[in-house]
């Protein structure tokens, strides 16, 4: 006599039930849900490229107002953050297509 619980052999598991979702249907939500995530992203990195240069071309106005020396690092980190902004907008823009 078997006890109902034990698996037998070559047995994967129990039965799917009527109400749950098949894999099939997990794989179709799961791109979107990357989707998604990876907009918020490319959003959120481009925002902080923005503010960093944004900050960077003020620090390096402010400096070469007082004589300071603004070149580098100020106006450096503006030109990098602005390069970074305009590989990632030409990056989501290729990839949009």
């Amino acid at each position: 006599m078997t006890d109902d619980d034990e698996p037998l052999e070559g047995d994967i598991g129990p039965a799917p039930s009527v109400g749950a979702p098949r894999a099939s249907e997990e794989r179709r939500e799961e791109p979107r849900t990357n989707a998604i995530s990876g907009r918020i992203t490319l959003a959120a990195v481009a925002l902080l490229l923005a503010f960093l240069a944004y900050d960077s071309i003020a620090t390096a106005l402010e400096a070469r107002r007082r004589d300071d020396p603004w070149i580098y690092p100020p106006a450096v980190i503006a030109a990098l953050c602005l390069a970074g902004l305009a590989a990632l907008a030409a990056w989501a823009l290729r990839r949009r297509r």
